[in-house]
């Protein structure tokens, strides 16, 4: 009779356990009293996928549709540009992805202005010209207080009801392991301008144009190995000390394998250790082992909610695997056709 008694409890446990559970499956209700549950989008995914960003997701990084080469149009800039004026023009995929936002009130991470990739070889030569002499520093100025100006001012002309509550105004300012700035060989922005006072400059820029409630971030990967922990602190104190930088960005493209749970968390706490707010911006773990996928990513998701007071959002880069630009290594919280993998399980765990 007792154990009767007993494995009807049990029953009635479980039973209860998984109806709390299941009364919501979506991250972004999980999460709420968190943190924002962002992730990155292509327009290509905005139908066929629609449905599933909004059931869980209440942030959204563009993939590549505000990146420099996606959003400054050259043959603008050369007809209307007097060498200085950057023409910032939305294309198709672009406005589906704001309007998307807009209208399904999913709020926006800005996603980049000053960078050394996807930036067009033209944009830093005379006359916005393919062949162009590369122009000076002070030309350099004005085109990019103007990109930085015409962005926003598009924004708000055209999606004025979209909520940008982050934009990384700077992105992978340094060496792939750290130890300094990417070089001129490397960097259009270090070869116009010599030093780092190109960093500066936009966000300053940033500060002035920027709508209300638009925190500006700097953003890079590879945050979690000692050196390069040290130059993004370093940079984010300089800027701080300006008054022009309000969080640091994490993009936490991680492997099973590296870097461990507790390496990730030393370099949040020395990012957090700044008074900035952080955020995860970019997170997927790569992987042959779905378990060992499972740890890391509640590993990290903990660390996240453990710290949640000054970390307003985490953002997964991409909804599911198929799609990821890491996809040979099923990277993300949701295999083939969303999917739900152990990863989400292990992560709605922690909400639960």
């Amino acid at each position: 009779m007792k154990s009767g008694i007993l494995i009807l409890f049990l029953i009635c446990f479980v039973s209860s356990k998984f109806m709390s559970f299941s009364a919501s499956d979506s991250l972004k209700d999980h999460f709420q009293s968190k943190f924002k549950i962002g992730t990155s989008v292509s327009p290509n995914e905005l139908n066929s996928g629609a449905s599933f960003i909004r059931k869980h997701f209440n942030s959204i990084t563009p993939e590549n549709e505000l990146k420099p080469d996606a959003i400054i149009n050259q043959q603008a800039c050369q007809q209307r540009g007097n060498n200085v004026e950057t023409q910032v023009v939305f294309n198709q995929g672009t406005r589906a992805t704001l309007s998307f936002c807009q209208n399904n009130g999913i709020a926006l991470r800005g996603h980049t202005f000053v960078w050394y990739s996807q930036t067009p070889d033209w944009f830093f030569r005379e006359n916005f010209n393919t062949w162009g002499n590369y122009v000076s520093r002070n030309i350099m100025d004005k085109r990019l207080e103007s990109f930085i100006k015409n962005t926003f001012a598009l924004l708000k002309k055209d999606f004025p009801n979209l909520k940008i509550y982050s934009y990384d105004v700077c992105n992978e300012l340094f060496l792939n392991s750290g130890g300094g700035m990417r070089p001129a060989s490397n960097s259009k922005w270090a070869q116009i301008y010599g030093d780092d006072s190109f960093v500066f400059k936009a966000f300053q820029f940033a500060r002035k144009y920027a709508p209300s409630g638009c925190k500006l971030y700097l953003n890079d990967y590879n945050e979690y190995i000692p050196a390069k922990t040290n130059d993004i602190y370093n940079m984010a104190m300089r800027l701080k000390q300006n008054g022009l930088i309000d969080g640091i960005g994490m993009q936490s493209h991680l492997d099973v394998g590296y870097p461990s749970a507790s390496l990730y968390e030393s370099a949040v706490n020395k990012f957090l250790s700044t008074g900035l707010e952080v955020q995860i911006t970019e997170l997927d773990i790569t992987t042959n082992n779905e378990w060992n996928q499972s740890v890391l990513f509640k590993d990290i998701f903990k660390i996240a909610v453990k710290n949640a007071a000054r970390i307003p959002a985490l953002t997964v880069w991409g909804t599911h695997d198929s799609i990821s630009w890491r996809r040979e290594k099923n990277p993300l919280l949701f295999g083939a056709n969303y999917a739900p993998k152990g990863a989400y399980y292990a992560v709605m765990d922690i909400a639960a």
